[in-house]
């Protein structure tokens, strides 16, 4: 990330020359008529002639040269600003329900999904140093991102979701957990158990697919991956039983959320129950730009006096 300050904030003053200067100018131009004129310009009228133009020019630029002289002597800098995160953060798979009644508009004519869909980004966003990642279900399970640190790529994939009525009524929970499992276990690179969970949600009971909640159950307890499940509905939608069970035997926790609208505080629990240490260290380098200022400043003030000095008499 690109970022400026200025080395020596108090030469900011010096601004008030060129501004007192300005203002001697506006009083000698308009104000006091008589005396000594800095240029020509006595018999400008109300037309705009090579000659005014030529007189305002030379002002503006002989005044914007002072200005950005002084602005130059507060030594402005310019950097890059670099963040490296050397904790190791969190491997999160999320598994949601795409069954059909996840169009349910509960809340405020929001529909679960939509809603599921703004909270996760939220989330997303939160999970400073860890990796995310998204499984879908409903008649099966398909990987819509591995865990990434790609935040913006996996936001666009969440944002992109969509449920329509060919989607079946179906809602194999068991395949899409043991989807996040499997995804979680080919990461090589976390070999730490206590670093690892899933977050499913869903609003329906397990009624489809190969693999059943239970046994995609037992290979979390055995790799000792926490489990977080959030049922959507009253309790004769979902299997509160089932979901409890599988947040408490792998130390996690059972949320159950009425409608869509208790999802935010919902993954704001997980959030903070998750949180780990972040250990960054943060450098800039600064390089010095006044230089180009003060060029630049001298530049149009040279511009301004010669313009003056050369195309323009000056009446005694």
């Amino acid at each position: 990330m690109i970022i400026y300050r200025l080395n020596n904030p108090w030469a900011l003053l010096f601004l008030l020359l060129p501004l007192a200067c300005l203002l001697i100018v506006i009083l000698q131009r308009f104000v006091f008529k008589k005396g000594v004129r800095i240029t020509g310009s006595g018999n400008f009228g109300s037309s705009l002639t090579p000659s005014v133009l030529g007189y305002y020019t030379a002002i503006i630029s002989i005044l914007a040269g002072l200005f950005i002289i002084a602005f130059s002597l507060s030594k402005p800098q310019y950097g890059i600003k670099r963040e490296k995160i050397v904790s190791e953060g969190l491997d999160i798979m999320i598994a949601l329900d795409v069954s059909y009644s996840m169009t349910s508009q509960d809340f405020l004519m929001q529909s679960r999904i939509e809603g599921a869909k703004k909270i996760i980004e939220n989330f997303i966003d939160k999970r400073k140093g860890d990796r995310l990642g998204l499984v879908t279900f409903g008649e099966s399970s398909f990987l819509k991102c591995p865990a990434t640190i790609n935040f913006k790529l996996l936001k666009e994939v969440v944002s992109g979701i969509k449920i329509t009525r060919s989607n079946s009524g179906s809602t194999a929970i068991g395949v899409g957990l043991a989807s996040c499992i499997n995804r979680l276990l080919n990461i090589k690179d976390n070999t730490k158990p206590e670093s690892k969970m899933i977050i499913l949600v869903t609003d329906g009971i397990n009624n489809s697919g190969e693999i059943s909640p239970q046994a995609a159950l037992d290979i979390a307890k055995e790799n000792k991956i926490k489990i977080y499940t959030v049922g959507v509905g009253s309790s004769e939608e979902v299997d509160v039983a089932m979901l409890k069970a599988m947040a408490d035997n792998t130390n996690g926790k059972f949320f159950h959320a009425k409608n869509s609208g208790d999802f935010g505080n919902i993954f704001d629990e997980i959030d903070n129950l998750e949180k780990h240490k972040i250990e960054t260290i943060e450098y800039t380098r600064f390089k010095d730009i006044g230089f180009f200022y003060a060029t630049l400043g001298i530049i149009l003030l040279m511009m301004g006096l010669i313009i003056n000095t050369l195309f323009f008499k000056r009446l005694g």
